[in-house]
């Protein structure tokens, strides 16, 4: 069953090509099977029954335990991606949360950890929280086109990302944005 949600509010998966959607869809059954097979165990039963109960902070939180390895929970990437995506397709779930798990999910497919790596994907990911308004998420964006990374190297791109999270007041943004300008002019 394929979710659609607005954009403005919640996730983005009415963007996602049927081909992605089904490929996620697929991913997270098979991590399902792994969670479902007992090697949830680590984790704390009552939290794992709460995510599974479709609590969404609880999911996001599990996901976080997955992600850093603490709290008893073995770190495991592919979990972690689990349960992000468990989120981004809960009903009634906060926005800021779904921004979170997507940048998460945005840095599991950038690095390749507990997935294929996969910058089409990631770039997905972070444009779907910049546009819930996770400055993080604009530097991931501005670093993909500087570095070309799934996309074509656009130095200009980077700089209007970077220009924009430090417009909403993201920290390490200027400095990304000085750099770049130095860098230009050098090369102008």
């Amino acid at each position: 069953m394929q979710h659609h949600f607005d954009l403005e509010t919640r996730t983005v998966p009415a963007m996602m090509s049927s081909s992605t959607f089904l490929v996620r869809a697929v991913s997270a059954i098979i991590t399902l099977l792994f969670v479902v097979s007992g090697a949830q165990a680590a984790c704390p039963p009552d939290l794992l029954q709460r995510a599974e109960q479709g609590d969404y902070n609880v999911q996001c939180y599990v996901g976080h335990l997955y992600l850093s390895g603490k709290k008893g929970a073995e770190q495991d990437f592919a979990k972690a991606k689990y349960w992000y995506e468990r989120v981004i397709f809960q009903q009634g779930a906060d926005a800021k949360i779904i921004a979170h798990a997507n940048f998460v999910l945005g840095m599991l497919y950038s690095q390749g950890k507990g997935c294929k790596r996969n910058y089409t994907e990631a770039m997905q990911c972070f444009r779907i929280a910049a546009k819930q308004g996770y400055t993080d998420a604009h530097i991931n964006i501005g670093l993909m086109f500087a570095k070309g990374l799934g996309v074509k190297k656009d130095c200009r791109q980077a700089l209007y990302w970077w220009k924009l999270a430090a417009e909403k007041g993201h920290p390490t943004a200027p400095a990304y944005v000085i750099q770049l300008k130095k860098k230009l002019w050098e090369h102008s």
